[in-house]
């Protein structure tokens, strides 16, 4: 089971990553990984032609513990 603060793999890169948060029943993880990965940004309105992908750094995914 892990902890908040343990290293792990990033579920989207394999890149290094840590815990972040744990839910109360243990089943669900939050990972921040230390890498880039691509955001979209919000959806076309009319005023824009299409969405726009953008990188950031230090993204959070939530993964089911198996």
């Amino acid at each position: 089971m892990p902890k908040i603060g343990d290293h792990v793999k990033c579920p989207e890169c394999g890149g290094d990553s840590r815990v972040v948060w744990v839910s109360q029943d243990e089943k669900i993880v939050a990972i921040k990984c230390t890498r880039y990965h691509s955001q979209i940004s919000p959806p076309p309105t009319k005023f824009t032609l299409h969405a726009e992908t953008k990188t950031k750094k230090g993204m959070v995914f939530l993964t089911n513990v198996t």
